[in-house]
């Protein structure tokens, strides 16, 4: 008996190493942004950082690519919920800000739309102009906190996470 004491300790002590391995791979491969693009509708979406000499808004624009693809579906799509949901957290009246863009741009977001990131004055902070397929354009302001890149929308201080 003593032998297989021993054995269940080994097995188990194995199988706690071996989930805390597969959880651990798990969470590094993880996506660590609050938001994803949603499988449909798909969007097109070019995104550019605006020309500079010594430019920052390139990085920007590789940051903040995911969610500047996100907000265009959200519009396309039309939920209030979903758009508000990509605001900064610290924003209020993010769904009736979101409930004013879909009525504005919603009907834009289904052809394609070109964004130029500017180049950032603070690096917390960007701005993105969107040009729509008529011509319209929309600029969006940005603010950075926790590594992740969210709309200023709604009211709130764009520095205050």
């Amino acid at each position: 008996m003593p032998g297989s004491t021993r054995t269940r300790w080994v097995i188990a002590t194995a199988l706690s190493a071996a989930l805390a391995g597969a959880g651990a791979t798990w969470w590094a491969l993880g996506n660590d942004e609050p938001y994803s693009l949603l499988d449909s509708p798909k969007v097109q979406v070019d995104i550019q950082a605006a020309p500079s000499s010594d430019s920052e808004a390139k990085k920007v624009a590789e940051d903040a690519e995911l969610l500047i693809k996100a907000y265009v579906q959200r519009l396309r799509i039309g939920d209030a919920e979903d758009l508000a949901a990509l605001g900064a957290p610290w924003f209020t009246t993010k769904q009736q800000a979101a409930k004013s863009l879909i009525r504005q741009y919603g009907g834009k977001a289904d052809k394609a739309v070109k964004a130029t990131v500017a180049d950032p004055v603070v690096p917390y902070l960007a701005r993105v102009e969107l040009e729509y397929a008529d011509g319209t354009t929309q600029t969006v302001q940005l603010s950075r906190a926790d590594d992740a890149w969210w709309l200023q929308l709604g009211s709130g201080d764009p520095v205050q996470p």
